[in-house]
């Protein structure tokens, strides 16, 4: 069998004829003589449908160019043919049924599809001009190799995303015995026979590898322990200290980032700390190699944070415990080395997040103050935000102090955010989307404090809230005091927490009173109970958990989205602010639009009095801020156009006209009227 450069040889297939005419669809092999059953006849249909499509998109690819190296995600990724993605999908669904024929019938398309290649024509095909320079024999043998090989790997890439589909629709009694060992063994050595050097050649393999590692990560979700396992076998195999170890190691940690670790039930939790105390441990004996420990690192943050997003109650499995405690030890050893700060914060974060109440009491603030002192780094100040607002959500929403401890170490932490003596908001290498989550956080936990110590300094009025006395008419001149970024930042809060708050009302969730005060006794509050709040606390009310995927540019509001590549952020920080240039950047406009979607939306009668009463006021004052600059800076105003696409349908708002992304100054006196009569109501 001819040598696959993808690693090992080409995918191995099973004992079985080539085609479907000889198939009898019963996993058997055998021949179907009259065979009408409705299954029988939709197996066939689907199947035929499938390699069909499969193979005029092959047949595309192989028509390109040979003289450049073809990007396959253009053709085959999901979303590039939306009728072969409802192909896949409907096999996925017929596997729910008959798993083994659907499986076993895919390798048979990539067996039948790899012994094709050979009888592929050559004639036309587009050669470099080097090539044809060459010998006829020589160019016609080097065209066939290019050809064979862009085959093969067209074709793993669909096998790939067909056994993705499959595997998606099933269920852990569908792959018991031998095919879910026959599965795993052919996925597992494709990851397991990969050489690095050719991954670091092709775009097209490490693309591959990466639907591999997927594939393992959704045969874990149902076959955890044997998957995990053949990971751990694999890494006692390598010798530590052989020449190449360090990369082999270094891509089987790689693809070992979507093993899904489970919480529930018990023996779930109790085959995932198994796994992680084998993992924690290769982390610890990990010295010397720069590039190990950080992929080490990398991984076990990986595969924490999802944890610790779903983790309700303190865990005291004792694997658990102990490899927490020793990756937290290694961990903490490489955070002060600047050269392992943007890994070892993370990982020692994640492992807090995850700990119990009084480990986390007692290790947390040791952390946050390496963090707030690489704060003032800029290469780090993004890493170090992370971990703050990840520990900082598990200290207000899950391990609570008493109300008066929480409320000063959120002011202490204010004042190093927003420090008074600076008009900037943030630093270029923090996306402002850090600084509204922190201001969303402090809010759900006590929104009376957040309000009068926070967010109405930042809006620069005092107007429309209990207690105090400005109105907003007497403010000096507003360019006098500008400083349109805190009034922003405010703002994005205050929209961000009336969604959260709309939304947990419809749930049945939103509490108008207090929260319940005091400790938890319960020794440790699931991410449900806001348990540390008095004076305004919103019951039940926080935002989602700050998870992995803000080290890839996310929006911290959308933690379980798809990461993305860094490239696609904008800003130093990687994470778009949504202020848009309402006359310029084209490019902002786009990515505005693409976030749209993702924006929730806002029921004002869902609202409660004070979170309607508090927008209002922004409302109010962001308006302001366009109708005064509006006639130094004429369009060129920055503008929210997402956020505000939601707070316009705020009564008394809602008749404010936005025409595309610019504000309409033609409603200016509309808008200050019914703006004035919000606030007085």
């Amino acid at each position: 069998m001819p040598a696959d450069e993808l690693g090992g040889e080409y995918l191995p297939a099973p004992a079985l004829p080539e085609s479907y005419d000889s198939y009898d669809g019963m996993g058997t092999g055998q021949m179907s003589h009259g065979g009408t059953s409705i299954e029988q006849y939709a197996i066939r249909m689907l199947y035929e449908e499938f390699r069909d499509r499969a193979s005029r998109k092959i047949d595309d690819i192989i028509e390109l160019r040979l003289d450049r190296e073809p990007d396959l995600t253009k053709y085959l990724e999901l979303g590039a043919d939306v009728i072969f993605d409802r192909t896949l999908e409907k096999l996925g669904m017929l596997a729910r049924r008959r798993p083994r024929v659907i499986i076993e019938l895919l390798l048979v398309w990539r067996k039948t599809t790899i012994d094709a290649t050979d009888e592929y024509p050559l004639e036309g095909a587009g050669l470099a001009d080097g090539s044809r320079q060459q010998p006829p024999q020589a160019a016609l043998s080097r065209a066939h190799h290019i050809v064979k090989e862009r085959k093969s790997l067209a074709s793993v890439y669909i096998l790939c995303r067909a056994l993705s589909a499959v595997v998606e629709q099933l269920e852990a009694s569908h792959l018991e015995g031998d095919l879910g060992d026959r599965l795993e063994e052919l996925v597992f050595g494709q990851v397991k026979q990969v050489n690095p050097a050719n991954l670091r050649r092709s775009h097209n393999r490490r693309q591959i590898q990466e639907l591999y590692a997927r594939l393992i990560g959704q045969i874990s979700d149902i076959r955890f322990a044997s998957m995990s396992d053949r990971f751990i076998a694999e890494l006692e195999r390598i010798p530590m200290v052989s020449s190449g170890s360090d990369e082999r190691i270094v891509v089987l940690l790689h693809n070992m980032r979507f093993l899904r670790l489970r919480v529930f039930p018990i023996d779930a939790l109790e085959e995932s700390s198994a796994f992680l105390l084998s993992c924690a441990k290769f982390y610890s004996r990990t010295s010397g190699s720069l590039r190990l420990k950080h992929a080490w690192a990398t991984l076990l943050t990986e595969l924490l944070m999802p944890m610790a997003a779903v983790v309700d109650v303190e865990v005291n499995l004792p694997e658990l415990v102990q490899a927490l405690d020793i990756i937290f030890a290694k961990a903490m050893k490489m955070a002060p080395k600047v050269r392992h700060v943007h890994v070892a914060f993370p990982l020692a974060a994640a492992t807090l997040c995850i700990s119990r109440r009084d480990v986390f009491h007692q290790r947390w603030l040791s952390l946050l103050e390496y963090c707030i002192q690489r704060l003032k780094d800029k290469q780090f100040r993004r890493v170090s935000m992370d971990a703050i607002l990840r520990m900082l959500w598990v200290y207000l929403f899950r391990y609570p102090e008493a109300s008066s401890v929480v409320t000063r170490r959120i002011d202490s932490l204010s004042r190093i955010f927003f420090p008074a003596t600076k008009l900037h908001a943030w630093p270029k290498t923090v996306p402002p989307s850090a600084f509204v989550y922190f201001l969303v956080c402090a809010a759900c936990y006590n929104f009376d404090f957040a309000m009068r110590q926070l967010l109405l300094n930042m809006l620069q009025t005092d107007s429309g809230w209990p207690g105090t006395t400005r109105e907003l008419s007497e403010i000096g001149p507003i360019l006098d005091s500008l400083n349109p970024a805190r009034v922003g930042l405010a703002y994005q809060a205050l929209v961000a927490i009336a969604a959260i708050a709309s939304s947990r009302a419809s749930l049945g969730a939103v509490g108008g009173g207090p929260g319940s005060g005091g400790d938890n006794s319960g020794g440790g509050s699931g991410p449900s109970t806001n348990t540390g709040s008095t004076g305004g606390g919103l019951a039940s009310m926080h935002p989602p958990f700050p998870g992995v995927a803000q080290l890839s540019g996310l929006d911290y509001f959308s933690p379980d989205s798809a990461p993305k590549s860094s490239s696609n952020a904008s800003g130093a920080g990687g994470c778009s602010s949504g202020l848009v240039a309402t006359g310029g950047a084209r490019k902002a406009e786009q990515d505005s639009t693409r976030s749209r979607d993702r924006q929730p939306s806002i029921n004002p009668a869902m609202l409660p009095d004070r979170i309607r009463n508090a927008l209002a006021t922004a409302i109010n004052v962001v308006q302001r801020y366009f109708g005064a600059l509006n006639p130094v800076f004429g369009q060129y105003v920055l503008a929210d156009e997402r956020l505000w696409r939601l707070t316009r349908t705020v009564p008394p708002f809602s008749s404010v006209v936005l025409t595309g992304s610019t504000y309409s100054f033609e409603n200016t006196a509309t808008f200050s009227a019914l703006a004035l009569q919000g606030m007085g109501g």
